[in-house]
């Protein structure tokens, strides 16, 4: 027990060497934004308080834009920030001058992320193509400089980790005698090897390079082959275990070895399956593969219900690439079940209560990761700091929720934990940690900042901003698409597809492949739509079969 407690207190102690975290000293502005309240006391977005939810796009604006126009290149490498460290600082938040941090760098989850807020979120959301290209640079530099070399035990697949300021990825190397922190030299994390081979493939999906899709294929052989069977027994006596987990949470790449068994993050490998499989028609996936990938997501998915799995011990544990490893499993970190509750409620497993899991996660969160003085959340129990990242994707689980139930107690949650968050962007679209913590990351920053808020808008459209028109939500990936005051084009990956948009105005027609599709006023059927409210309206449209769109 000594042993963890020195490391727990290592962690803290190098987060305030970096200068990272500092004491809020005025109760009337957070990260030079003045704090805005309602007549209540409850706290309101920094931009255009009056106006609920328009602080929501302009912090998506503002974020997505530093990382297209902004963003620092280092000297020596000439790399932009994100290919070569997780965080940088801005020593004077009123200034322009930024340094790089000397952290372990977390490549996979924000190049994951980043696929998921700006080339598919953010991109459809504009129409601005600029974004697929600056997650093209990513996902590029990732499978030339950090995937696993061929012929390795587990080969082809993405690190988690690289040391800062280096080209080339093989795992945080300079941490492994404090604890693995970055999972030492060709360390990996499989979880993270699922959330960015299910990015590839949603990449791929949008850009039709097959590259991101064998990249992806290569993701999901390499969990399959390695997938391990550690259901409980049966029997309603047996003891239950949470000593191992279907993939451990740290391994070294090229021997196999383990550096950390148990991690509660089966979702991304399942969600990486599970698409595969949803488009195994389309990209001709042989029948063997479609064995394998059904057996190891079958097994992960039945674990993660059981009586061992962290739906019912509420042992989520093992996310974070810089923490020491934590083979007690003493650690809790709120990511894993938020992101979960999100995917359920989307995607509506029937044999998964809704009723009883959300609300459970939800008040879970909030009575172990809420912050006393915000309505904000913390990361984790090992780094108990409140961020706008996680208090952002609280709020989306919160939203998804309300647009799920009609409980406008969730829609007021959604409210409050999205205006905190709003206050980490700076009008520059710098984006702070949190009030306590003013450098920057590129995940909690940006990559895991930016979709939250879409996510959001697209649950509570009225939120969107008023007068403009928005693709907010699409269940398929979008190729390409277009806007002008009149017409909105948009193809999408699938055939049949379901949509929701803001729109400045009524739609005359909705074409789909030449043909005009039916207004129709009963929800889930073909057709569309409209629900007007103040300033526009709101469109959701039911296509089952056809990909290409037109709104005139």
């Amino acid at each position: 027990m000594k042993k963890i407690h020195l490391s727990v207190l290592l962690v803290f102690c190098l987060i305030i060497a970096h200068g990272q975290v500092v004491k809020r000293t005025s109760k009337d502005s957070i990260l030079t934004h003045k704090v805005n309240r309602d007549k209540n006391g409850a706290l309101l977005s920094w931009y255009k308080p009056e106006v609920p939810g328009a602080g929501y796009g302009q912090v998506m604006k503002l974020a997505s834009e530093f990382i297209v126009n902004t963003c620092p290149k280092d000297e020596i490498t000439g790399l932009p920030f994100y290919l070569i460290t997780c965080c940088f600082n801005k020593p004077n938040l009123n200034g322009n001058k930024y340094i790089a941090e000397d952290w372990p760098h977390n490549p996979s989850c924000v190049y994951a992320g980043s696929v998921q807020s700006l080339a598919i979120n953010y991109y459809q959301y504009t129409g601005d193509a600029q974004y697929i290209e600056v997650v093209r640079g990513m996902l590029d530099h990732q499978l030339q400089y950090g995937t696993t070399p061929e012929g390795w035990i587990w080969e082809k697949v993405p690190y988690a980790s690289s040391d800062a300021f280096e080209k080339v990825y093989q795992g945080g190397t300079r941490w492994e005698s404090d604890g693995f922190r970055g999972d030492g030299l060709h360390g990996i994390e499989p979880d993270k090897i699922g959330e960015l081979g299910y990015a590839y493939v949603r990449f791929y999906e949008i850009t039709g390079d097959k590259k991101y899709l064998e990249a992806g294929i290569n993701c999901a052989n390499a969990l399959a082959k390695h997938v391990r069977d550690v259901l409980p027994s049966q029997s309603n006596f047996a003891i239950t275990t949470t000593n191992k987990s279907p993939w451990p949470f740290r391994l070294n790449a090229r021997t196999g070895q383990i550096h950390s068994e148990y991690c509660s993050n089966v979702l991304e490998p399942c969600k990486l399956f599970n698409e595969l499989l949803r488009i195994k028609n389309t990209i001709g996936l042989d029948t063997a593969a479609q064995r394998k990938y059904t057996y190891a997501k079958n097994l992960a998915w039945e674990w993660l219900f059981s009586k061992s799995g962290p739906v019912k011990t509420y042992v989520w544990n093992g996310y974070f690439e810089d923490v020491p490893n934590d083979n007690l499993t003493l650690n809790r970190v709120h990511i894993t079940p938020v992101e979960l509750g999100k995917y359920l409620i989307e995607n509506k497993p029937p044999d998964v209560n809704l009723a009883i899991v959300i609300p459970s996660i939800t008040s879970w969160i909030e009575s172990v990761f809420r912050d006393k003085d915000f309505d904000a959340i913390k990361e984790q129990t090992w780094c108990y700091e409140p961020m706008g990242s996680h208090s952002a994707r609280f709020g989306s689980l919160c939203a998804l929720w309300y647009e799920k139930t009609g409980d406008i107690a969730f829609k007021d949650k959604a409210f409050r934990y999205l205006n905190y968050a709003s206050y980490m962007c700076l009008p520059d679209g710098f984006v702070s940690v949190g009030h306590t913590w003013p450098s920057a990351w590129f995940s909690d920053g940006y990559s895991d900042y930016i979709r939250h808020f879409s996510d959001a808008l697209a649950c509570v459209p009225e939120w969107a901003p008023a007068g403009e028109n928005h693709l907010l939500k699409c269940s398929s990936a979008v190729k390409n698409i277009s806007y002008s005051a009149a017409k909105i084009e948009f193809t999408t990956f699938d055939n049949a597809s379901r949509s929701v948009l803001r729109l400045a105005f009524k739609p005359k027609s909705i074409i789909v492949n030449n043909k005009q599709l039916s207004e129709s006023k009963i929800t889930g059927s073909e057709g569309w739509n409209w629900q007007a409210i103040a300033n526009g309206g709101v469109l959701k449209i039911s296509v089952k079969d056809g990909n290409s769109i037109v709104i005139k």
